[in-house]
């Protein structure tokens, strides 16, 4: 598992402990850290403003990594979404395997979305984001969401999105005793209609690039609106090389238009 959910190659793992080493928190941007039930999040906006839009980011890690163990990245990414978005961006420090599986890293990402509303962001100006764990959780999540009565987000975005943890062999640990195929927990096997606009990324050289494609063919024959991008030669996760990677920075471009899209299309609900 842990090669198919690595970022691709050693020059690459590189060149990613470089960008996060050499990242700081830019001037203009705040980070909050709050305490939920016991969970860690991280909000990250723009100083002296009043967001009233929110993305909700779920890190990868397969399930085992936290975001301690991952943070800079996912920092960054925060304001990556953030500059792009001009939304407020929450991202949930989720328990993970293999001391908290199935439903853990479920119920707290539900809970951050929960606390999302609470705090009066309205959900047509909530978009979900994920990648790799991040994405499948981000799926589910939301199918968690439509099959409990709860309003649905604006629009869901998902990279390099782990959709299928039913191995043959032996399933990941985050399943535990579940069985791997339930669709909250591989929401490959999930039914997708009355899902929000879909955006889903992924790369061309990537073992789980399957897990988008066939997500996304089930979510559009459900009716469902979805832009689903494969980048060819690209390895998992590549968008997180931003901004040294050129494929990157195109990718980031996509998620801006795809946000800037599903906003304006929202920015008369109240």
């Amino acid at each position: 598992m842990k090669n198919i959910l690595a970022i691709g190659g050693n020059s690459n793992i590189e060149l990613l402990k470089q960008l996060n080493d050499n990242w700081t928190l830019p001037e203009d941007y705040s980070l909050e850290v709050k305490k939920v039930d016991g969970i860690t999040m991280e909000w990250v906006q723009i100083k002296d403003n009043k967001p009233d839009k929110a993305i909700l980011q779920l890190h990868g890690g397969a399930y085992i990594r936290s975001l301690e163990d991952n943070g800079i990245t996912y920092r960054r990414a925060a304001v990556q979404y953030a500059k792009l978005s001009g939304a407020g961006v929450l991202t949930v420090d989720y328990r993970v395997a293999p001391e908290h599986p199935y439903p853990a890293a479920l119920e707290d990402a539900v809970m951050a979305y929960k606390w999302l509303l609470e705090r009066g962001y309205p959900p047509e100006h909530i978009i979900i984001a994920g990648d790799s764990a991040g994405g499948g959780l981000a799926l589910a999540t939301t199918l968690f969401i439509r099959d409990n009565d709860m309003p649905m987000p604006a629009a869901l975005i998902t990279m390099s999105a782990w959709t299928n943890l039913n191995y043959r062999r032996r399933a990941p640990a985050y399943a535990g005793n579940n069985p791997a195929d339930d669709p909250y927990i591989s929401p490959v096997y999930g039914e997708y209609s009355g899902f929000p606009p879909l955006l889903m990324q992924a790369g061309g050289d990537e073992m789980l690039l399957n897990d988008t494609i066939k997500v996304a063919q089930k979510a559009k024959e459900s009716g469902v609106t979805v832009k689903q991008t494969t980048y060819p030669g690209m390895f998992h996760v590549f968008q997180m090389l931003f901004p040294e990677l050129p494929e990157a920075n195109k990718a980031w471009d996509e998620v801006e238009a795809f946000i800037k899209e599903i906003y304006a299309d929202n920015q008369d609900i109240k």
